[in-house]
């Protein structure tokens, strides 16, 4: 039975080509727009995933803060954290490793090239904590640290722009006219968050940054901290240990407001992907809209339908056919419309997102999400939009149908 029902609903919609391509064409537009709007929301998702992980998560940054008196905030941006509580913080429980690091534009010069990059002063054991990892060469030791040897270490994009496809390793560049010896490379990692290129970085020794590039009248005066904890599931104790130590040390008294911030890597991770979150809800929403269009276009195209065949219907009826047989075949019609047009659309959606995603050099996942919502749209609008009209056809009186003319 279901599949005679199949046959001529099948006859039926193909009996009208143009009709039913415009009436499929607002499903197929309309599920291709989810889509891609899913599609974006999973790759910003992705982006934010990547640009998380490349720092780690199980990290604390540690920031220079401001005292505040009588709840005004004075003496913003005054430097209190110094290498030696960095040092300090490496010693307690459940800590992997510290690191700390100071910031400065410079222009890099190798033979006739030149390129404006960021260079950062910091320590070895920046590389475990920013989950940086050699490319070529070595890295700086401890012992360059602390005689402030003039060595370099390269990002990709840095190597790109002075060397192409020469080797830089054992050659020397100069930063602000003061020459520096590469000793390694940086493996390439992307663009960050804010889609700043993490790249286009050159570390050295801190000590070497200060000396040499930016001088500084408080050398032991950090811009930024980090700490490296064992796993994820410490942070929080970490973070009140860092806390009451940087206090002890800094001698602040009871009731005196922290002159420094800890902020959980962790947390920011959170807010941020909540907020990725809400963006895919509200882009598939604001989709979603023209699903409600294309269904309309569907209801009335099967209202238009039984008008049409009035006789024919009451034709089935005079003959015997059960008024759920009747039903059923302009409900099956619908939803066969709903289902072409959904996956069509489904196509065309999967294909715009990695058309776009080739374009922009950014990887767009497809989710199985998307397949299934687009199933469920082909049933759901299929039902939906067919079911009054199958009612009203299920509905006709016999006679008066084959009075109609």
């Amino acid at each position: 039975m279901f599949g005679r029902i199949f046959g001529e609903a099948w006859i039926s919609i193909t009996s009208y080509k143009l009709r039913t391509f415009l009436t499929t064409l607002g499903i197929m537009i309309g599920v291709a727009a989810v889509v891609l709007m899913v599609a974006v929301g999973q790759a910003v998702q992705k982006i934010i995933d990547d640009s998380f992980a490349s720092m780690g998560g199980n990290l604390l940054i540690v920031l220079p803060g401001s005292s505040s008196s009588g709840g005004v905030r004075t003496a913003m941006g005054r430097p209190t954290v110094t290498r030696d509580d960095m040092d300090a913080i490496k010693s307690l429980k459940d800590v992997m490793t510290t690191s700390y690091a100071t910031q400065g534009s410079v222009q890099a010069v190798y033979g006739k090239n030149n390129w404006s990059v960021s260079a950062t002063g910091t320590t070895p054991d920046y590389l475990t904590v920013g989950n940086w990892e050699i490319d070529k060469g070595v890295a700086f030791s401890a012992r360059d640290l602390k005689s402030a040897a003039s060595y370099v270490i390269l990002g990709q994009t840095v190597v790109d722009e002075l060397f192409g496809f020469e080797n830089p390793i054992g050659k020397s560049i100069r930063l602000n006219n003061r020459p520096f010896l590469v000793i390694g490379t940086l493996k390439e990692k992307g663009a960050g968050l804010g889609g700043d290129d993490q790249d286009n970085v050159i570390l050295m020794p801190f000590t070497t940054l200060r000396q040499k590039i930016r001088g500084a009248r408080q050398p032991q005066m950090v811009n930024v901290g980090f700490v490296k904890v064992d796993s994820e599931d410490k942070l929080e104790t970490v973070m009140q240990h860092v806390n009451y130590l940087l206090r002890a040390r800094h001698h602040l008294k009871e009731g005196v407001d922290d002159d420094f911030t800890v902020r959980n890597m962790a947390e920011l991770v959170a807010q941020v992907k909540k907020v990725g979150f809400y963006l895919s809800l509200l882009l598939g929403a604001i989709a979603s809209i023209s699903l409600i269009v294309g269904s309309i276009g569907i209801m009335n195209m099967m209202l238009v339908s039984v008008t049409e065949r009035t006789r024919e219907i009451g034709t089935r009826k005079a003959l015997g056919a059960p008024n759920k047989w009747v039903m059923m075949q302009f409900l099956i019609e619908s939803i066969l419309i709903s289902f072409m047009g959904s996956f069509m659309g489904l196509v065309l959606g999967v294909g715009l997102s990695q058309l776009g995603g080739f374009l922009f050099d950014k990887e767009v996942p497809i989710s199985i999400w998307t397949v299934i919502v687009s199933v469920s749209v082909a049933v759901v609008v299929g039902v939906l939009s067919g079911l009054f009209p199958a009612l009203k056809a299920m509905k006709l009186d016999p006679i008066d149908a084959l009075r109609y003319q």
